[in-house]
């Protein structure tokens, strides 16, 4: 291998490393978006319903996860 080779060997790992820390974060951000505005939601649910508390047994059955990890 020569000199040159190497470097951009390296080039293109540094920039496949910035590429993928890129998508985390920007996954990152969005999946903090989602929380919070699951946590919104859920306390609007709970302002909205008074002194009757929110539970497991509060939600409809039919309800499924938009995403599973």
């Amino acid at each position: 291998m020569t000199y040159e080779s190497i470097c951009e060997e390296l080039d293109s790992l540094a920039l496949s490393y910035l590429n993928i820390l890129n998508e985390y974060t920007y996954d990152w951000k969005n999946t903090s978006n989602e929380f919070q505005q699951g946590f919104l939601d859920l306390a609007h649910a709970k302002y909205t319903m008074g002194a009757r508390t929110i539970s497991h047994y509060s939600y409809d059955e039919r309800m499924k996860a938009l995403l599973q990890v």
